[in-house]
């Protein structure tokens, strides 16, 4: 946890726990060789109350030679346990950069891992919700006194007279954890097991485990069949689909952290859910849970956050240049149009092409605006009802159904580029050019354009 040098954060509440850690710390301060800090988050939802408890720490910091450093966090409406947590965790991580530390402590107890592997457990969380809180995390947060139990820390203060403040909050039985802290555990170590504490804590400690285990397993089959892109993890079902149930379970549940950055409120029926979408290759299918937005398209399942899809603008119309380069927006790749001036050119095979899936069409420049004039050509996004007349083919084709044939997945249409000569279609990426437009060795002027997807 603690290495020389180190300059460490220590959250100070004003309770029990944070207050015994401060005081542990500052003693064996010279022993490990570390300077302490101290953090403290006024919510500001107790009024008086909460202003005396920034006092407080203040004090107690001024009176241990710590410098204490302060946060005013205004909280929105919804639940406010949840957002007074983020709160906090963006201060100590916002005071890590700004101050310099290489960590912060936080006084959680094994009390608190009893309580939080049990609440996890009945709100249905699979084994790695179970594993509960972390004694080290990615995050730089440390917890010293994870394996020691709250009453163990007030008989402590209690021996060296060392005072704290307690939360009214904290008998607040409207609140669940306050109902499992009364309650729900006293009762259940009375009537089964007086060790409960102690069991509920071990199960957090083999889950993490299990879990350590389970995570480099995983990473290399992520990887595998999972593509991260701009809009977030996209895995190709059939692979996923293939793998044993428990192994698809971790898959998704890394997929979910790489999109979300944690996977605080997933539980098993969110990760079901996402599964559920996958036994079915055609068509498409959508769930949204905690935090994301699951979308099967085919063979495909973007992970996304909630309103990704749809933060950018759908619509653009450019101009194409000839003898120039046209970047379109939104990442849909580019288009050149350039003349085609010896026979030996048209049909080329460019290695280029071949390598990177650059389409090229070759079009007849004089259908597109006459012998005299010079090719002008737009490209936009696909619109409903655009229709594409494809060279041996009778009847024009709608682009959705051209589409669906394909397998062109959602998220991937939204911005696909279409050439345009005023109103008729010229050119679908993908699809071709078509049939009035085609050049060949017979037309009297041709063009050549090339289209290259954009590499996400």
């Amino acid at each position: 946890m603690l290495s020389a040098g180190d300059r460490v954060g220590m959250a100070v509440s004003g309770g029990a726990d944070s207050v015994v850690l401060l005081h542990i710390l500052q003693r064996l301060s010279h022993r490990f060789q570390v300077n302490l800090v101290g953090l403290h988050v006024n919510h500001h939802l107790r009024g008086a109350e909460s202003d005396a408890d920034e006092e407080f720490v203040r004090t107690l910091g001024k009176s241990l030679g710590i410098e204490v450093f302060t946060e005013n966090a205004e909280l929105g409406e919804g639940n406010l346990e949840q957002m007074a947590r983020q709160a906090r965790r963006k201060f100590f991580q916002v005071s890590m950069e700004q101050h310099g530390l290489s960590s912060v402590a936080l006084g959680h107890t094994r009390s608190d891992q009893a309580e939080t592997v049990l609440f996890r457990f009945l709100r249905g969380s699979g084994l790695a919700g179970l594993a509960g809180m972390r004694m080290v995390t990615g995050d730089r947060l440390i917890r010293p006194l994870l394996t020691t139990s709250r009453e163990e820390v007030r008989n402590w203060a209690a021996a060296e007279g060392i005072m704290w403040r307690e939360d009214s909050t904290n008998s607040d039985l409207n609140f669940a954890r306050n109902r499992l802290r009364h309650q729900t555990i006293p009762w259940l170590a009375r009537e089964f097991n007086a060790n409960l504490e102690a069991v509920l804590a071990g199960t957090a400690e083999l889950a993490q485990s299990e879990e350590d285990y389970w995570f480099q397993e995983i990473e290399p089959r992520y990887r595998e069949i999972t593509k991260r892109t701009h809009l977030g993890s996209i895995l190709h079902v059939p692979f996923l689909a293939a793998l044993p149930t428990a192994v698809q379970r971790r898959v998704l549940r890394r997929a979910l952290l790489d999109v979300r950055g944690d996977l605080r409120s997933i539980d098993r029926e969110h990760i079901e859910a996402i599964l559920s979408l996958c036994p079915g290759t055609h068509g498409h299918a959508r769930v949204i849970v905690p935090g994301i937005d699951a979308l099967r398209s085919f063979d495909e399942l973007l992970l996304t956050k909630p309103g990704e899809l749809n933060s950018e603008k759908r619509h653009y119309c450019l101009e194409v240049p000839v003898g120039g380069e046209c970047q379109l927006p939104f990442r849909a790749g580019s288009l050149n149009l350039n003349w085609v001036k010896r026979e030996d050119e048209f049909c080329a095979n460019f290695k280029e092409e071949q390598e990177f899936r650059v389409e090229v069409a070759y079009l007849d420049a004089d259908a597109l605006t006459g012998p005299t004039s010079r090719p002008s050509l737009q490209v936009r996004n696909w619109e409903p009802g655009d229709e594409l007349q494809r060279q041996g083919h009778r009847q024009p084709q709608k682009i959705k159904s051209l589409f669906q044939e394909q397998r062109v997945v959602l998220w991937e249409r939204r911005h696909w580029p279409v050439a345009v000569a005023g109103e008729e279609v010229v050119w679908v990426r993908q699809f071709g050019s078509a049939a009035k437009f085609s050049g060949s060795h017979e037309s009297h002027r041709s063009v050549r354009l090339i289209y290259r997807p954009n590499h996400d």
